[in-house]
């Protein structure tokens, strides 16, 4: 694995991912969700941005109906028609998701939430891999980089297998690493 580009290593990975079985995703995913549920940036908060999983993701279906059920608030990404654009809409139950961008799952609402509105924010971050630094390797479009260098101070926590990790994500200047990445088994503070 050493030496890999970002493309080669976002190729690689997403192969690597894609060998968990179903089963496996959805015990592995149980596992990392009962882990963030008892981490203090998940209970104190009060507005929880999560990703909307789809293929060998960490699958955030669980996540979402935890957080409703715990009287939080759940946002979830829409990409605006601007490149980079993602802004995050409050949904109270996941029958408000359709199709969107590249066919993942996106709010149907309108009811934007403001991260600078006071309340306690955490987002949960997707990816590709990570390293013990803690930076991470996204899909390439930016979007949650762009998004924390709009709305700076929210608490990060990467949720991904312990298969994704690897020695070194090669970073640039614009990289943000997480606060805290989550896997089956292990924490990386």
């Amino acid at each position: 694995m050493g030496n890999m580009n970002k493309a080669e290593l976002r190729a690689y990975m997403k192969k690597v991912r894609k060998s968990l079985s179903p089963a496996r995703i959805i015990a592995y995913s149980n596992e990392i969700l009962l882990r963030l549920s008892e981490e203090p940036c998940y209970r104190e908060a009060d507005v929880i941005l999560s990703y909307v999983s789809f293929s060998s993701e960490v699958d955030t279906r669980f996540l979402m109906r935890k957080v409703l059920q715990d009287g939080k608030i759940l946002a979830v990404p829409k990409c605006g028609n601007d490149a980079h654009q993602m802004d995050f809409y409050r949904i109270t139950d996941t029958s408000e998701l359709a199709p969107g961008h590249y066919g993942i799952l996106e709010p149907t609402t309108n009811d934007l939430v403001d991260p600078k509105d006071g309340r306690r924010y955490l987002l949960i971050l997707p990816g590709l891999a990570f390293d013990e630094k803690k930076n991470r390797l996204g899909y390439g479009g930016g979007y949650y980089d762009s998004f924390l260098e709009r709305y700076p101070g929210i608490f990060t926590v990467m949720i991904a297998y312990e298969l994704q990790k690897v020695e070194t994500v090669e970073t640039e200047s614009f990289d943000i690493p997480a606060d805290l990445i989550l896997t089956e088994i292990n924490r990386y503070e």
